[in-house]
C-alpha cells in the first residue's frame, strides 16, 4: 500500500519566512563622513595642475617626493644614489625653497647633520592620499594629505616589488569604517636594497596607524607614522667626503579635532603633534674618520619637537578665506607663525594672496598669484613673493630680503595640450651649503639671475600624451645647471572599444632627463657634476583591480652624477604588482 502524497494548491505553497530583524545577513556598504582633512590651497597653474591623487601617485612610477618635483618648472633634484641615499630639491638654484606640509603640519629637518635642509628620502610617499604643489614667486610648497578610508566594506591592498641592487619592497594596507562613523587604518612598508659597488644601501620599515570617529559635521582622529631607516657607508669617488652610516627612527604623531570641511562652508581644526628623530648610528672614531674620509661623529642625536596648529576659514562659492596660527616647541624655546590666505577662483580668473610671519626664521613674507583665462585656449599667469631678511642666524648662511617673480603665458593647441612659456627672476641670495652630501661645501652669495622655460602638457592625440618642461638660465650657477629638461611621452588607455567594462588599463611612459654641468662651491673653488642625459621607461597593465608594473631607470646604463663624486647606479629594473581588494 502506497502512502498518499497531498500537494496543496499553488496558491497555498508556503513562502520562505522573512529573516528576523537580528539576522546575520550582511549590511550594505556605505560611505561614511571623512576624517578631518588639511586645507590644500587651489593653485593657479596654466593647464593641468601639479597635483596627484592616490591612484595617480601609484601609477606615476615615483618612489620619492623628489621624483615628482622633477616635473615642475624651476625645480631640480640632487641625489647620491638609489632609494635610500639622500635627496634634495633646489628651486631656482636654492636648496631651501621647498617646504612640505603633511596634513597641514610643516615638516622640519630634525637631523643637525643635514643643516637646514630636509632629506626627502625621509618623507613617506606611500602613505599619501594626494600631493599638491603650490608654485609661488620664490618657493614651492608641497601639500601632502595622508591616506584615509570612508567605506564600511574593509579595504585591503598589497604591493610587492623586486629589482636590481637586491631591491625588495613590500606594502600592506587595511582600512575599515564602521556604521557609527568609527574607523581604523593600518599600513606598513618594508624596503631593502644594497649597492655593493656604490654603497648607500640599507633598509627601512615604516608603519602607519589611524583611528578615530567622523560624523557629518565633526571628526576626531589619532594618527602616527613611524619609520626606522638604516643606510650603510657610501664611499666617494673623487675629492669629497664619504657619507657615513645612518641608523635612526623618525616619528610623526598627531591628534586632530575638526569641525566642518575646508571645501565648503565654515570650518575649523585643532592639531597637536609631535615629531621625533632618534639617531643611533655607530659612532665614528677620529682615526676611522680620517681613514674612510667621513665626518667625525662622536654623539648620537635625539630631537623632539612639538607643533600645534589652530586654523579655520570659510568657503563660499569662488571665495575662500583661511587664518591659522602655528606654534613650534622644542629645544627649550617656542616660535609662533600666524598666517592667512585669501583665494578667488572661477573658470575665468584665479587670485590668491598669502601672508605669514615665520617665527622660526623671524621673517615676514607675502605671496600673490593670479591667472586669467579670457578664452578657453588662452591663459596668462603670474606670481610674486616678497620676503624680509632672515634674522635668525646672524651668519653668512642668513638669507637677505628678496623680491622674486615669474610670469607665464599659455595657449591650448587644438583643444588638447597646453603650451606655456614662462620667465623667472631670482633676487640676490645666500645659498646654503648641502652639508648632507659633504661638509666641505660652503654657503655662497650670488647675484640676481633670470631664466626662461617652456612646457607642453596634456593629451596630444587620442590616448597619447606629453609632459615636457625645459629651462634655460642666463648663466650656469651653483646648484643650478644652465640647461635642464624633462621630456615624457606616454600612452594611457582603458581600450574601452575592446573592454567596455573598464576592467583593463594600459600605461606606457618614456622619459628623458637632461641637465648641463652643475657646480658646487667649496672653500678653495668648485666641484662639478658633469652634464648627463638619462632615459627611463615605465609600463603598467591593469586587469580589474590588479596592476602589473615594470620600470627601468637609466636604460642605457650610463655613468652619471647629480652630486660630484657620487656615481648614480647604472640601469635599475624594478617590477612587481599592486593588488587591492574590497572584501
Amino acid at each position: 500500500m502506497h502512502a498518499q502524497v497531498v500537494v496543496p494548491p499553488s496558491s497555498e505553497v508556503p513562502l520562505p519566512a522573512k529573516p528576523a530583524a537580528d539576522s546575520a545577513a550582511p549590511r550594505p556598504d556605505t560611505i561614511q563622513p571623512p576624517f578631518g582633512r588639511s586645507a590644500v590651497p587651489r593653485t593657479g597653474d596654466i593647464g593641468e595642475q601639479y597635483a596627484w591623487d592616490r591612484t595617480e601617485l601609484l601609477a606615476s612610477g615615483a618612489l620619492s617626493v623628489a621624483d615628482l618635483l622633477d616635473r615642475v618648472p624651476g625645480a631640480i633634484s640632487f641625489r647620491t644614489g638609489w632609494l635610500l641615499s639622500p635627496k634634495l630639491v633646489a628651486v631656482n638654484g636654492d636648496l631651501r625653497r621647498v617646504r612640505l606640509f603633511y596634513d597641514d603640519l610643516e615638516l622640519d629637518n630634525l637631523d643637525p647633520r643635514s643643516g637646514s635642509m630636509l632629506d626627502l628620502t625621509t618623507v613617506q610617499l606611500w602613505t599619501l592620499e594626494s600631493l599638491t604643489v603650490e608654485r609661488l614667486g620664490n618657493e614651492m610648497r608641497v601639500h601632502l594629505r595622508s591616506w584615509r578610508v570612508d567605506r564600511t566594506t574593509p579595504y585591503t591592498r598589497t604591493d610587492v616589488f623586486t629589482g636590481d641592487e637586491e631591491t625588495n619592497l613590500y606594502r600592506g594596507f587595511y582600512g575599515k569604517r564602521f556604521f557609527g562613523g568609527q574607523g581604523i587604518q593600518l599600513a606598513a612598508q618594508q624596503l631593502g636594497t644594497t649597492a655593493a659597488r656604490l654603497g648607500g644601501g640599507g633598509d627601512a620599515l615604516s608603519v602607519m596607524v589611524r583611528a578615530g570617529v567622523a560624523r557629518a559635521r565633526w571628526s576626531v582622529d589619532l594618527f602616527a607614522n613611524r619609520s626606522h631607516h638604516t643606510r650603510v657607508f657610501q664611499p666617494t669617488f673623487g675629492n669629497g667626503l664619504s657619507i657615513p652610516e645612518f641608523d635612526g627612527t623618525y616619528t610623526l604623531a598627531y591628534a586632530r579635532a575638526a569641525i566642518g570641511t575646508p571645501s565648503s562652508g565654515p570650518w575649523a581644526q585643532l592639531v597637536a603633534s609631535t615629531m621625533r628623530l632618534a639617531e643611533t648610528s655607530g659612532l665614528t672614531a677620529a682615526a676611522e674618520a680620517t681613514q674612510r674620509r667621513v665626518v667625525l661623529d662622536t654623539a648620537d642625536t635625539t630631537t623632539n619637537r612639538a607643533q600645534y596648529l589652530l586654523s579655520g576659514g570659510l568657503t563660499r562659492g569662488p571665495v575662500s578665506v583661511l587664518v591659522g596660527h602655528r606654534i613650534r616647541a622644542g629645544d627649550d624655546k617656542a616660535s609662533h607663525s600666524p598666517h592667512a590666505r585669501l583665494e578667488f577662483a572661477t573658470s575665468f580668473a584665479f587670485a590668491s594672496a598669502y601672508a605669514e610671519r615665520n617665527g622660526q626664521s623671524m621673517t615676514n613674507r607675502g605671496d600673490a598669484v593670479v591667472r586669467v583665462t579670457p578664452l578657453p585656449f588662452l591663459a596668462v599667469a603670474a606670481a610674486v613673493s616678497r620676503v624680509s631678511p632672515d634674522d635668525s642666524a646672524g651668519t653668512i648662511d642668513t638669507r637677505p630680503g628678496s623680491t622674486e617673480a615669474r610670469i607665464e603665458a599659455g595657449v591650448r593647441i587644438m583643444r588638447r595640450p597646453w603650451l606655456s612659456v614662462g620667465f623667472i627672476t631670482r633676487d640676490t641670495a645666500v645659498l646654503a651649503a648641502p652639508v648632507l652630501f659633504d661638509t666641505s661645501y660652503v654657503p655662497v652669495a650670488v647675484s640676481r639671475r633670470q631664466g626662461a622655460y617652456v612646457a607642453l602638457r596634456g593629451r596630444l592625440y587620442k590616448d597619447i600624451g606629453v609632459d615636457v618642461v625645459a629651462t634655460q638660465w642666463d648663466d650656469g650657477g651653483y646648484y643650478q645647471p644652465r640647461y635642464q629638461s624633462r621630456s615624457e611621452i606616454n600612452i594611457i588607455t582603458s581600450w574601452l572599444s575592446r573592454f567596455p567594462s573598464g576592467n583593463f588599463g594600459f600605461k606606457a611612459v618614456l622619459v628623458y632627463d637632461q641637465r648641463s654641468a652643475t657646480d658646487y662651491p667649496v672653500a678653495l673653488g668648485v666641484r662639478r657634476a658633469a652634464e648627463s642625459g638619462i632615459a627611463s621607461a615605465l609600463i603598467e597593465i591593469r586587469i580589474m583591480r590588479g596592476i602589473i608594473s615594470y620600470q627601468v631607470r637609466n636604460v642605457a646604463g650610463l655613468n652619471h652624477q647629480t652630486v660630484p663624486d657620487f656615481f648614480m647606479p647604472r640601469a635599475i629594473n624594478l617590477y612587481g604588482v599592486r593588488w587591492e581588494f574590497w572584501n
